[in-house]
């Protein structure tokens, strides 16, 4: 029997200043257990710091807590969408897309999560897909003292219906002090939660983790269900990314995460030479030039 595996409570800190603060987990703390997650940025910013740049191989998801101001984004494949608070916009980067996004009006503070989502080696050479989900089409429902917000994927008899270019199951969930969330993790799944804020104990039938804000708990790989249980010690606010692992090698270089080394190399010439496309700032105007 394989028994539920449960990484080690990683605790975040937050780095950066005025324009750019966050708490960053990547996947090397948690001993496989974040897969088929790269990592998650917990965020506040209030200028474009990070200007164009390349994604390929993997998904960058951007979601934005109610709290934020307006996100635009923009890629060279022509998507340009306003990323409402409370929505999520997913930038799946299959063999390579450059992308951006910025707060608008410039100066308002965007607060929200990045997280970072591994494909699959067998898709990566495909086209990009840009998908916008507006917090209106987010199933919510409250039970037991939790609030729950199904941003993609499904708790129990709570689905989101949209259609995703990979399954991941990601909600949004808050919890009054002394209720609960339950939460049936399928057979060989991996399940990573981040605390926001409070203080919550996480337990399955036979151990509970003690987690607080800013800390990460990754678990999974258990050869049967099991069912997760997150109590609020305090009022809590909790994210929850479950999906299936990949168990594939990544090549890596900032944003692009493809299978192979000859692959990784590919999609760096493909940015450097223009074949992704690319986005030209000229003062406050950007011009997306298409991808060929």
């Amino acid at each position: 029997m394989k028994h539920l595996q449960v990484s080690k409570v990683f605790q975040t800190v937050s780095s950066g200043d005025g324009q750019f603060a966050t708490r960053k987990v990547r996947s090397i703390h948690f001993n496989g257990l974040l897969d088929p997650l790269i990592g998650f940025d917990h965020f506040e910013l209030t200028a474009d710091v990070f200007g164009p740049h390349p994604h390929a191989g993997m998904s960058a998801m951007s979601y934005l807590f109610e709290d934020s101001g307006h996100y635009h984004n923009l890629d060279s494949y022509g998507t340009d969408i306003m990323i409402t608070p409370g929505s999520l916009m997913w930038t799946w980067a299959g063999r390579g897309v450059v992308h951006t996004e910025f707060p608008v009006p410039e100066g308002s503070r965007v607060h929200g999560m990045q997280v970072f989502l591994n494909t699959a080696a067998s898709r990566k050479q495909q086209l990009p897909q840009a998908l916008f989900i507006d917090s209106r089409e987010m199933p919510v429902s409250s039970h037991n003292g939790a609030t729950v917000k199904v941003v993609t994927g499904h708790t129990d008899a709570i689905r989101n219906p949209i259609e995703t270019p990979d399954y991941l199951t990601f909600l949004d969930i808050a919890i009054e002090s002394g209720g609960a969330f339950r939460h049936d993790l399928p057979t060989g799944w991996t399940a990573t939660i981040y605390v926001v804020s409070g203080k919550a104990v996480l337990a399955n039938d036979h151990k509970s983790w003690d987690i607080a804000m800013g800390q990460v708990v990754a678990i999974g790989r258990s050869d049967q269900q099991e069912t997760l249980l997150l109590t609020a010690v305090s009022d809590a606010r909790i994210i929850f990314l479950s999906g299936k692992p990949l168990g594939e090698p990544i090549f890596s270089a900032g944003a692009m995460a493809m299978g192979s080394q000859e692959e990784l190399g590919k999609a760096i010439s493909d940015f450097e030479e223009g074949r992704m496309g690319f986005i030209r700032i000229e003062g406050n105007v950007r011009t997306i030039v298409l991808a060929t």
